[in-house]
């Protein structure tokens, strides 16, 4: 009995198939077409290989998004390649059947689309349809002439009740305010008529009266179509009603935490004008709490008058949680971290965050088969850390745009500046005990200024502890540092999370050793602006401009201009300075800086003994005292993979300058001396350019990056082994030109999570 049901099911679904291709050839939607099968000799094992369009006159979408309206499916890149292997266990083919009612229903898909889209007479068909009988395969490819489009002729804005301009309606102090906002609502001459503008244009008047203050602000909108003259006169009626103010806030759902925590972080209270920008402010604030996993505002039901009634219900997050993560970085190796938190410490909306942090440097020797940008740098020792704190933030000083943290800590790392010890545990060679104290004052969402104070008490163990050279290297340095630093995020874009069109600045300010006492005194100032703009729908220009500058003050400027010439003991001193100031020096290279290099050993650097890299010697950059560089990035469509891949050509450029200042480490046995007895090392003052292409991929939790740069401008050990470059000086006593250079040097591969800048 089911045999003979599946029969019949077969021979219905083939007798349909071959009527409605028969009658899209009988109407003239489907012509035969010479060298290729007729199409009514599809049946119900036919499978789609692929679909095309092709348009007549002009094209106004991109293909991908005609793709989105359609309910047919064809294989992908990646469906291609899991098909060609579907022959290994466990992997099985993917199949596209063919549907010919879906493929009617797409056809009037795609005519609403563009009826939607201001084209009122498209003609959508697929006579070029192409069916092959031996793969029994069909390339659906529809066949496209748009027509002429409606344009916009006019917009009006009218009250409900009379017809007359709606700024009749409008207090006097509005009027000027409402011409400002509605020329900016203003469409260019002749621009196309979309359902979706006039949709927009209605939410944009809404939301404009709402944050004036009128709460029950109603707006609807007609467009009267010409179809003679295809254009569209638009027409908004607006009933903007009372003007609220806030009579009541009403929290609910919450427990532990009090309603009056809630309405603390409101950027109005009770007598205010409503405006809904200040509604959603207040949703974004309690969500930066972390005492809640939902926060939602509205206007509940209530009388259309003066008093207008706003209401928070919340959901409380746990009060005490923990989390843990594990990850892996090239120069830290494998990274654990993890944290335990409470919401609501002592009351108050305080949060208490306990927070382990261990960079493992593990392995140090990944297995060769690791892809290059997953592998450590054998140019530079492993980012070793492990770091212990306790954070306390008081969300509400005063106002709830000013926060407050406090955060002592205790940290043990390799500097890689200084070299592994290997007469402590794991090669650690710095240990730092502080307090950091944080003021941060929001401006507006995303755009805030930040006070910082970090005060450490720091002690480095320099050198093996066993051999002292002949400048004191085997000696530990302590010393504190007490740093203060201002910085800020201003600027305007569409999106700052995912920004399209605008710009984002960037300033900082830092000083050391004022007005307390410190090891590291001096002044340093950066900043960098990007910028944005789309030059199509797909295709958009970001670009950066960054830099900064440092003043090194008193004993600190002393002791780094000593000259290379000077006698040992005064060439320890300025050793230990320029260790001192590895962390405030600036470098280049990294997937977010200039790429080609990898992080921070772009420009000078000198060649270090190393006990724990996979060769014998590494580079330590040497950093400069200024810096100047620029980002330029086009981001396009990815061609064959979909909106959610893109594609990025890039040229980034940095120039470094060492000043007055003395960066390059005397020779001693950690910096081991060239044949002519100065270290081997390359000049701090340099120009680096590199450029490449790149692949983003969208996720939920932003773009995955890989980049192939190139180095256009390598300096000599750039192109070399630190490896081969140690032997040789040490060993052979051979000069650094005898070394061979090797030209896979010049690229590197950058892999990365989010916007490069």
């Amino acid at each position: 009995m089911s045999a003979l049901l599946a029969f019949v099911r077969s021979s219905a679904r083939t007798a349909l198939l071959t009527l409605l291709l028969l009658l899209g050839t009988g109407t003239g939607l489907l012509p035969s077409v010479q060298a290729q099968a007729p199409l009514y000799l599809a049946n119900s094992e036919t499978t789609v290989s692929e679909i095309s369009f092709r348009f007549v006159d002009t094209q106004t979408f991109e293909v991908d998004r005609l793709r989105q309206q359609i309910a047919t499916d064809a294989p992908g890149f990646f469906d291609r390649a899991r098909n060609a292997v579907a022959f290994l266990p466990g992997v099985r083919a993917r199949t596209f059947p063919f549907d010919p009612v879906t493929l009617q229903k797409d056809v009037v898909r795609l005519r609403r689309f563009y009826n939607q889209n201001g084209f009122p007479a498209p003609s959508v068909d697929y006579p070029a349809t192409q069916l092959d009988t031996a793969r029994n395969q069909i390339h659906v490819v529809f066949t496209i002439r748009e027509g002429a489009p409606v344009t916009i002729r006019t917009q009006e804005f009218l009250a409900a009740d009379t017809d007359a301009p709606l700024e009749t309606q409008l207090s006097p102090a509005l009027r000027r305010e409402w011409a400002s906002f509605r020329q900016s609502t203003e469409v260019e001459a002749d621009a196309r008529y979309t359902e979706f503008k006039r949709s927009e244009t209605e939410g944009e008047v809404r939301t404009w009266l709402r944050n004036q203050g009128y709460t029950f602000a109603e707006v609807t909108s007609e467009a009267a179509i010409d179809s003679t003259a295809n254009t569209a006169t638009l027409r908004y009626r607006i009933d903007p009603g009372p003007v609220g103010r806030i009579s009541e806030i009403v929290v609910e759902g919450n427990e532990a935490v009090s309603a009056s925590i809630v309405r603390r972080e409101l950027p109005f209270q009770v007598g205010d004008r409503f405006s809904a920008a200040k509604i959603t402010e207040g949703q974004r604030r309690l969500f930066d709490l972390n005492l809640f996993r939902v926060a939602l505002a509205d206007v509940p039901n209530q009388p259309r008058d003066s008093t207008v009634t706003v209401r928070y219900r919340v959901r409380e997050a746990n009060l005490r949680a923990y989390s843990g993560q594990i990850g892996y970085g090239t120069q830290p190796g494998i990274t654990l971290q993890g944290n335990w938190r409470h919401r609501n410490f002592r009351g108050n909306g305080r949060n208490l965050i306990v927070g382990l942090v261990a960079d493992t440097g593990y392995p140090q020797n990944p297995p060769d088969f690791l892809p290059n940008f997953l592998a450590q740098s054998a140019s530079r020792d492993p980012d070793r850390r492990f770091r212990a704190s306790v954070t306390l933030r008081q969300p509400y000083l005063f106002s709830g745009d000013l926060s407050g943290t406090v955060e002592p800590f205790v940290q043990e790392r390799i500097n890689p500046s200084i070299g592994a010890n290997t007469d402590r545990f794991l090669g650690l060679n710095e240990r730092q005990i502080g307090l950091n104290t944080t003021l941060i004052y929001d401006l507006l969402p995303f755009r805030s200024i930040s006070l910082r104070h970090s005060f450490a008490r720091i002690e480095q163990f320099r050198g093996d502890g066993t051999t002292t050279d002949s400048l004191g290297a085997g000696d530990d340095d302590l010393f504190d540092k007490s740093v203060f630093s201002l910085s800020g995020t201003f600027g305007k874009t569409d999106d700052f999370i995912n920004p399209t069109r605008g710009y984002i600045l960037r300033p900082s300010i830092e000083a050391g050793g004022i007005p307390f006492e410190s090891g590291v005194d001096f002044l340093r100032t950066s900043a960098e602006v990007s910028g944005y703009l789309p030059l199509s729908d797909q295709v958009e220009l970001a670009g950066r401009v960054f830099g900064g500058l440092l003043w090194p003050i008193g004993n600190s400027r002393d002791n780094l201009t000593i000259p290379p010439t000077a006698p040992p003991s005064r060439l320890r001193r300025s050793r230990i300075f320029q260790d001192r100031f590895s962390e405030y020096l600036f470098y280049a290279g990294g997937g977010s800086d200039v790429r080609g290099w990898a992080s921070q050993l772009g420009g000078g650097k000198v060649l270090q003994r190393s006990t724990l890299a996979r060769e014998d010697f590494v580079y330590r950059p040497v950093g400069a005292r200024s810096k100047l560089g620029v980002n330029l990035e086009a981001r396009l469509p990815f061609p064959g993979l979909g909106s959610s891949w893109r594609s990025a050509v890039f040229v980034d450029a940095a120039y470094l300058h060492a000043g007055p200042l003395n960066l390059v480490p005397p020779p001693s046995v950690s910096t081991p001396p060239g044949p002519d007895g100065s270290p081997v090392a390359t000049d701090p003052d340099d120009v680096l350019v590199g450029t490449g292409v790149g692949i983003r991929y969208q996720t939920p939790f932003g773009f995955v990056r890989l980049d192939t740069a190139y180095k256009l401008t390598p300096d000599a050990l750039d192109l070399r082994r630190p490896g081969a470059v140690g032997d040789a000086v040490t060993t052979d006593n051979r000069s650094l030109d005898t070394v061979p250079t090797r030209t896979i040097r010049r690229f590197r591969l950058h892999f990365g999570i989010g916007r490069t800048f």
